[in-house]
């Protein structure tokens, strides 16, 4: 789900001394698997809906005496698109989410096509479609859709990851579950 751009920005701001480099390294990966894109050394940018997250893993991580964070506004001096492009690697995004679709997309087609689907069969499929997409967010910062290519691919990859959802889990679970013997109600709620 893309961001709102009246949302405004979560912006981190680290200085890490020479010594203790490997927290920069540390800094850098975890920001960017959190959605955050690299503006200047030492400088990153999210939306900001992600400064609650970003404190968190900083806190969690025993990170935070090396960060400053902001929630921010972009003031002016360029046309923010344009600019944005060079601060997340578009491309990279783009080219795991084509691939997303080129995987899954002719299956999602022909499950349309498809009344009863096996249990085997979806639980076969769905556990690595799932594996695959559950990367995706990860890359994929969510910026307002003003902000993206107007070809934006992960429209056609979410529409696609949500059909197969919808169509593989119910009969995926029923499978594990009488493979299993488990039922899905929680310890403790059945009657006595």
């Amino acid at each position: 789900e893309p961001a709102k751009l009246s949302d405004g920005w979560a912006m981190a701001v680290f200085s890490v001394p020479e010594s203790e480099r490997s927290y920069r390294y540390q800094l850098r990966t975890r920001l960017s698997w959190l959605g955050f894109g690299n503006i200047a050394p030492g400088v990153w940018l999210a939306p900001g809906r992600l400064l609650g997250d970003a404190r968190d893993m900083l806190v969690r991580l025993g990170l935070s005496d090396y960060v400053h964070l902001f929630a921010a506004d972009y003031a002016a001096f360029s046309e923010l698109p344009e600019t944005v492009s060079s601060w997340w690697d578009f491309p990279a995004i783009e080219e795991q989410y084509a691939g997303f679709t080129q995987a899954y997309g002719p299956l999602a087609a022909q499950l349309t096509e498809q009344r009863d689907i096996d249990g085997a069969e979806a639980f076969r499929a769905y556990v690595p479609m799932l594996t695959q997409w559950r990367r995706l967010p990860y890359l994929d910062p969510g910026l307002p859709a003003e902000l993206l290519p107007a070809d934006w691919n992960a429209v056609a990859a979410r529409q696609i990851f949500q059909q197969l959802n919808e169509v593989l889990a119910a009969p995926g679970l029923r499978h594990v579950q009488e493979v299993t013997g488990l039922s899905e109600e929680p310890p403790g709620s059945g009657a006595v």
